[in-house]
C-alpha cells in the first residue's frame, strides 16, 4: 500500500535553504509546503496541521531540531521525518539512534545540501510506508479505563514471530500486550506506564500470559518445539508468588516450563532488587529460560549478565535500525553477538525491517531475529491458526529470499 505525499514541512533557520527546498519540491510535483524557522515554530504548526513528510535541520537558534524531536517523541508522532545538518556524521547518527529508539519514523539522515535526487528518493520512501504501522495513537487511557479493560477481558496477547535466520522458519514468538476494544487496537505505549504506576501491572500481565498460554497450547504437536517469550517487569518480580503462579499456569495449559522464556524488562525498577534476583533464580530452577531484554540500553546490563543465569540476550532495535549505514551500530551489534557467544547465550535481534539488514546481521553472526520484515505482531489466535494450517514459513518474503 502506498500513500500519496501532498503536504511537506521544511524546518530550517535559513530562509534561503527553505526557498531552495520549496523550489526543488515544486519541480518534483504538486505539494502543499509549510515552513518553520526553528523547532518551536515547527511544533506549533504540527499541533494544528497534518503533514505527510517533514524535513528538519538539527542545528538552529532559539529551539533546535533536537527540541522538535523531543516534543514529537512525547506525541508518539507518526509522520516520516528526514534529518539533515551541517554537523558531522557522528552527531547525525546519534540523533537518529535517539529518535528511532523512541519509535519516531526516521527515513534518513543526510548532510547538507540535500539534492533533488535525495528529495525524490525520500518522497518515494515516505509514499511506500504502510501507514497502518505508524498510526497516531490515542491519548493515554486512565487508571479506571485500564481496570475496566482488564476486568472485561479486553487485554489480549499478540504474537510477533521470531525466525531462525538459517532456516527461514519460525522458532518462537514474543507475546506482546494489546487492548482490543471494538476493533480498535490500543498499543502498550498508551497503557504500560499507567499500569506500572498503579497496582494494575500484576493483573494486566497475568491476563496477557493467560491469553498467550491458551493459544500457544493450541499449536499442533509437531510445533511444540517452539518457544514463547513473555515480558516480566522488574516491578512485577517484587511479588514472591510470581514464579509459582507462572509454573502452575503453564501446567494448567499443558506447557513445559522450558518452552517459556521470561524477558526481564527495565520499564520499572523493583523496590527490593534482592527479591527480584531471588525470583529470577527461582524461575531458572523451575527450568524457565531467562532473557535480558533491550540489551545495551540499560546501565546495569553487564552487571545483570554477570549476576544472573540468563539464556538469551535480546539486542535492542536501536542497534539494528541503522546498522547498514552507522558504523557505531554495526560495531556494537558485532560486540553483542560476540559477548553472547562467549557467554553461551542465544542472541536475538529486534527490529529487522528489510532484507538487507537481515543479510548483514546474518553475516555478523546473528541466528535469530524478529521485526516487521518478517511479520508485525498479530493476534495470538490468528497466527497460531495460520501456523497450524500453513507451517513455520509464515511471513517469509519468498521473492526476496530467492536472492540467497
Amino acid at each position: 500500500m502506498t500513500k500519496e505525499i501532498r503536504s511537506v514541512l521544511i524546518v530550517d533557520d535559513q530562509a534561503v535553504i527553505r526557498k531552495i527546498f520549496s523550489k526543488s519540491l515544486g519541480l518534483l510535483g504538486q505539494y502543499t509546503i509549510a515552513e518553520a524557522a526553528d523547532g518551536l515554530e515547527a511544533f506549533e504548526l504540527i499541533k494544528t496541521n497534518h503533514f505527510d513528510l517533514i524535513f528538519c535541520d538539527l542545528n538552529m537558534p532559539v529551539k533546535d531540531g533536537l527540541y522538535l524531536l523531543q516534543r514529537l517523541i512525547e506525541l508518539q508522532y507518526a509522520t516520516p521525518i528526514v534529518l539533515f545538518s551541517g554537523e558531522d556524521q557522528s552527531l547525525l547518527n546519534s540523533a537518529k539512534v535517539l529518535a528511532t529508539h523512541y519509535h519516531l519514523n526516521i527515513l534518513g539522515i543526510v548532510p547538507k545540501p540535500i539534492t533533488s535526487d535525495m528529495l525524490q528518493s525520500f518522497i518515494k520512501q515516505a509514499a511506500s510506508i504502510n501507514m497502518k504501522q505508524y498510526q497516531t495513537p490515542l491519548p493515554d487511557i486512565t487508571e479506571h479505563d485500564l481496570k475496566d479493560y482488564i476486568v472485561n477481558g479486553h487485554v489480549k496477547a499478540f504474537f510477533q514471530p521470531q525466525y531462525n535466520l538459517l532456516t527461514n522458519e519460525i522458532c518462537g514468538f514474543e507475546a506482546l500486550a494489546r487492548i482490543v476494544d471494538n476493533g480498535q487496537i490500543i498499543l502498550p505505549s498508551q497503557f504500560i506506564n499507567k499500569a506500572e504506576e498503579t497496582d494494575l501491572i500484576m493483573p494486566l500481565t497475568k491476563a496477557v500470559i493467560n491469553d498467550a498460554f491458551q493459544y500457544f497450547s493450541m499449536l499442533k504437536p509437531e510445533y511444540k518445539k517452539l518457544n514463547l517469550s513473555i515480558n516480566l517487569s522488574g516491578k512485577l518480580l517484587d511479588d514472591e508468588t510470581i514464579p509459582h503462579w507462572l509454573e502452575e499456569t503453564a501446567a494448567t495449559h499443558g506447557i513445559n516450563n522450558d518452552a517459556i522464556t521470561c524477558e526481564l524488562t527495565e520499564t520499572a525498577i523493583p523496590s527490593n532488587p534482592s527479591v527480584m534476583i531471588v525470583a529470577l533464580l527461582r524461575l531458572r530452577m523451575m527450568k524457565f529460560k531467562l532473557s535480558i531484554d533491550d540489551f545495551g540500553t540499560g546501565f546495569a546490563s553487564l552487571e545483570q549478565l554477570h549476576m544472573l543465569p540468563f539464556n538469551e540476550l535480546k539486542i535492542d532495535r536501536c542497534f539494528v535500525a541503522d546498522i547498514l549505514n552507522n558504523d557505531k551500530s554495526k560495531a556494537l551489534f558485532r560486540r553483542s553477538i560476540s559477548l553472547a557467544k562467549d557467554l553461551d547465550l542465544l542472541a536475538v535481534a529486534e527490529g529487522v525491517e528489510d532484507f538487507e539488514t537481515k543479510q548483514l546481521i546474518i553475516k555478523l553472526g546473528c541466528k535469530v531475529a524478529q521485526g516487521f520484515y518478517f511479520s508485525q505482531p498479530l493476534a495470538a489466535h490468528d497466527i497460531v491458526n495460520e501456523i497450524n494450517e500453513s507451517g513455520l514459513s509464515f511471513g517469509v518474503n519468498s521473492l526476496e529470499e530467492s536472492k540467497l
